[in-house]
């Protein structure tokens, strides 16, 4: 694998992130201060792979803590709904807030390790990549998620309260053709979310085959996360 810019003017190759040409000095890219949170989320629908760029290349990664935030608790309350759909109804609202900090504790964790794994990995094959570039795409390629946090999780509340989160009763069960609604627009947030990540992979290391092993061992790690995280019931 190779992701290298070459300079314009002196011909040498260097860091795809690099702003100036560690030979001449010469500008190699557009310079991108901060971030600008509603039009980047536009261009991850329009165009992501150019939204991905400007994540990488701003200098300024505003807004990453307040979207990792919100994604966070829309993980945790995903984890909630499918270990009691899938493992068993855990009354979670007993120990409600241990719970929760458990999960959110459990999801920063993973997203904190998967930027440092990447840059190790992506270092043994010469490929050279900041660790807040990795942190940058990985959070803003969730998004989506954050979407169906703000937009639909309130209409899930709304038609099953605190059922659609602790399944005792099972929302399948209380209104079950909306709950199959719901779980395929969600399931849908998420294959948009791992399909962005995917093509920031793409770009940080130009490697399709690369990009598609760390999408499917994401995909793997965040879902038994979600479904083990050892809550108290």
């Amino acid at each position: 694998m190779k992701n290298k810019v070459s300079c314009e003017n002196c011909n040498s190759e260097n860091d795809f992130f690099k702003l100036n040409c560690d030979s001449c000095g010469s500008l190699l890219r557009d310079k991108f201060p901060n971030i600008d949170l509603f039009s980047t989320i536009w261009q991850l629908i329009e165009s992501p792979t150019k939204a991905i760029k400007k994540i990488i290349f701003s200098e300024h990664k505003n807004y990453q803590l307040f979207i990792l935030v919100l994604v966070l608790i829309k993980l945790t309350f995903t984890s909630f709904f499918l270990q009691s759909i899938f493992i068993e109804p855990v009354n979670y609202q007993q120990y409600f807030g241990l719970n929760f900090g458990i999960g959110l504790s459990a999801l920063f964790v993973l997203f904190l390790t998967i930027p440092f794994i990447m840059r190790l990995i992506l270092k043994s094959f010469f490929i050279k990549t900041r660790y807040k570039d990795n942190l940058a795409v990985l959070i803003y390629s969730q998004i989506p998620i954050v979407l169906f946090l703000v937009i639909i999780l309130p209409l899930e509340f709304a038609l099953f309260g605190k059922y659609w989160l602790f399944s005792n009763p099972s929302p399948f069960i209380i209104k079950e053709t909306a709950a199959y609604v719901f779980s395929c627009m969600e399931l849908l947030a998420f294959i948009w979310s791992f399909v962005l990540f995917g093509i920031a992979i793409k770009i940080q290391s130009n490697s399709k085959p690369f990009a598609i092993i760390s999408t499917s061992v994401f995909v793997i790690a965040i879902f038994s996360i979600l479904l083990f995280i050892p809550y108290f019931g």
